[in-house]
């Protein structure tokens, strides 16, 4: 994960006595640390520019030149009223204090004393720019070299600013950067911080019905190699598979390799192997979404066509090969991308067509925000678009996994209020916009930590999640949750199968896509490689088509009803494909007309624009349109009425550019059922088209 350590904080309720003036508080304790102890991890460090040292119930920073400066991270809730406070004592004609609601060092607010306590003054940095928005006043009292209490009190867009319970300054079009907190020192000056406490509304969200007897899981030690970081759990949907990252030793650096391990029969992942090159070389290399059929890996950074490292930033995509070896990587081209973003987590649909990405937010530097990129029909992807106000945050908003069900969406959040450090979050799409979204619920102490928690992925059951965590060591490790029906995705179907040469049964490789029906929209995809094998996820309670193409055969489209699928399952599903060679027939299963007339459907639509493309793809391709229907009726008119339907898909290929010489048609009624005509069900399927490779 990409931040700092953060505070282990504890939200107690009911507020403490406000101090000496009678300012409202909000409710709910959030931070009160005395000093006594390091437990929320303060920097204790001296280099030329100063020092920090923890002494005796006091946190002093000594600067003596530039800017001393100590952030921590606050789950604050920055939608309703909160304050922060500080008991400081200054020395030495610098200035310091409270630098608050930061993003980062470049980016904050400033509460500071300067001249031994005497004065004080308020500004903020943005973009490493300082802006003085009160310039230096008398302290009340004028009280040097003694402890004052500074406090800011934050209702709204409004912020009040008190020392020592007096009200100095009312600042309206108040600017929050994040939700930092820490000391402040610059120039020659030694600050002296004896108590830092805040208060908030706190407004966790929790997921409903969590069982208090969730908890974590540490993977092990063959998986999580001692202060070593290892990141981006990605397990393969049927959990058998976990790829991940891990930092190794590269000459005098460290970068992270892929791995991936085997789950073993009592549930272990061990067996642990480097994926090895093209997809490792001498950068950072992580999997950031395997696809469903685990032949596609959608790759952190980029590869030169040797496979080493490229130094821009964005993504990649390999596809193994027949032989089960990885291919090179290659670029994902999206059509722009923001210009100053650095950081970067992406995250493949899996129907493939869609993608998750977090990309520096441009109005909070230093800080992630989560859009969605489409790809489009040349392949390439386009520019991504914020996922809107519901998701992303002043905070910091990343590591998006969106579950096989294509609506769950899993994310990590320093900005959603939650127990310390980036919490996991789970939100549902609630349109085809990709910006409306359930509010974000947190998933609670069993899986959040008082630590950074982040880069979640779910099995396609959902039974179990993988996450990174953090140690007792401060290293991040890879844990597992045994989840419950509260946290899990929609119901998905894995669909398991080969690609057949139907005339010889033997595995081939071909391209498997699939369509949401009604619709036509694309649900999914696979490439069936090694040993013509495929895998899909898909959610359950709908109705799909399925199509599989290959070079030298005829395109196969096959119906797939998921409609009763309410809970997770596996089936199995072959497809056969018929080689482009004389006498082959195939059925055109999704060619729709009107009841007892010729007329083509609307949604018949796809699957003559699938037969134009495979015509124009063989231009030597000669074929035969059959018509047929069931025995119901007169079948001198079922004959006509067959005949008139091939004609009709006849004209409409030839309107799209296909000669008409390459298409002969014949109808032939009710004469050759493929089933009894004994009910409607049988009947459907004696009513349909079949095309036959005349040459």
């Amino acid at each position: 994960m990409h931040h700092r350590s953060c505070l282990p904080f504890l939200f107690l309720l009911g507020a403490l006595a406000p101090a000496a003036s009678a300012q409202t508080l909000p409710p709910n304790l959030l931070l009160d640390d005395t000093f006594d102890d390091n437990r929320q991890g303060w920097r204790v460090a001296a280099d030329a520019n100063g020092s920090f040292a923890l002494e005796g119930g006091t946190y002093r920073v000594r600067n003596q030149q530039g800017v001393s400066l100590e952030l921590k991270t606050l789950p604050l809730n920055l939608g309703a009223d909160y304050a922060l406070e500080a008991t400081v004592q200054l020395q030495g004609e610098g200035r310091g204090g409270l630098f608050w609601g930061a993003a980062d060092d470049d980016n904050g607010n400033v509460f500071a004393l300067e001249n031994d306590g005497r004065s004080y003054v308020i500004g903020r940095w943005q973009k490493g720019k300082w802006e003085e928005l009160r310039p230096a006043t008398a302290v009340p009292g004028n009280a040097g070299g003694k402890p004052h209490t500074l406090r800011v009190l934050v209702r709204g867009n409004e912020a009040r600013y008190y020392i020592d319970g007096t009200e100095v300054w009312k600042q309206a079009g108040l600017r929050t950067y994040g939700t930092d907190l820490g000391p402040y020192a610059s120039r020659q000056a030694e600050l002296r911080l004896d108590r830092l406490r805040a208060w908030h509304k706190a407004s966790i969200r929790l997921a409903p019905d969590l069982p208090l007897t969730m908890q974590r899981e540490h993977l092990g030690v063959a998986i999580n190699e001692p202060d070593v970081r290892e990141t981006n759990p990605r397990v393969s949907p049927d959990g058998r598979q976990l790829y991940f990252a891990r930092d190794v030793q590269q000459g005098t650096t460290q970068n992270l390799d892929v791995f991936v391990a085997q789950r073993q029969p009592d549930g272990r992942y061990a067996d642990v192997q480097p994926l090895g090159k093209p997809l490792n070389n001498e950068g950072n290399n992580a999997v950031e979404s395997i696809t469903p059929d685990g032949n596609t890996a959608l790759l952190m950074n980029l590869y030169k066509p040797d496979g080493s490292s490229r130094p821009e930033r964005g993504a990649s995509v390999a596809r193994r090969r027949p032989d089960g070896s990885w291919g090179t990587p290659e670029q994902v081209r999206f059509r722009a991308l923001p210009p100053a973003a650095e950081r970067a987590d992406y995250c493949l649909a899996a129907s493939g067509n869609v993608m998750l990405l977090a990309l520096d937010a441009p109005t909070h530097p230093q800080k992630c925000d989560l859009y969605v990129s489409h790809q489009t029909p040349k392949g390439d992807w386009t520019e991504p678009k914020p996922l809107g106000g519901t998701i992303n945050t002043p905070g910091d908003d990343y590591a998006p996994y969106l579950a096989p069900d294509g609506r769950t969406l899993y994310f990590a959040s320093s900005g959603h209020p939650g127990f310390g450090g980036d919490d996991i979050f789970v939100t549902t799409r609630l349109d085809e916009t990709w910006t409306k979204w359930s509010p974000p619920l947190n998933l609670g102490p069993g899986i959040n930590t008082l630590q950074d928690d982040g880069y979640f992925s779910v099995t396609a059951s959902g039974d179990h999640s993988f996450l990174v965590g953090t140690n007792d060591r401060g290293n991040y490790d890879l844990y597992r949750v045994a989840l419950p029906p509260a946290l899990r995705p929609k119901a998905t179907v894995l669909v398991r199968g080969r690609t057949l040469d139907a005339r010889t049964n033997q595995p081939i490789v071909a391209d498997i896509k699939v369509e949401l029906q009604p619709k036509g929209t694309a649900a999914g995809e696979a490439r069936a490689a090694t040993a013509g094998r495929f895998q899909l996820t898909l959610p359950g309670g709908s109705t799909y088509v399925v199509r599989a193409t290959a070079t030298g055969y005829l395109p196969t489209t096959e119906p797939l009803d998921l409609s009763s699928n309410a809970q997770y399952s596996e089936i199995s599903r072959d497809i056969l494909l018929a080689p482009l060679s004389a006498g082959q027939r195939i059925a055109l299963n999704n060619l729709f007309f009107q009841q007892s007339k010729p007329d083509l459907l609307p949604t018949s639509q796809p699957e003559l624009d699938r037969l134009v493309q495979v015509l124009k793809d063989n231009p030597e391709l000669k074929i035969r349109l059959e018509g047929h229907t069931d025995n119901q009726g007169d079948p001198k008119l079922n004959v006509k009425l067959s005949e008139e339907r091939v004609q009709h898909v006849q004209q409409y290929l030839v309107g799209q550019g296909i000669a008409a010489a390459r298409l002969q048609t014949v109808g032939f009624g009710g004469s050759k059922p493929v089933a009894p005509n004994d009910n409607e069900y049988n009947r459907r399927k004696n009513r349909r088209v079949e095309l036959v490779v005349v040459e």
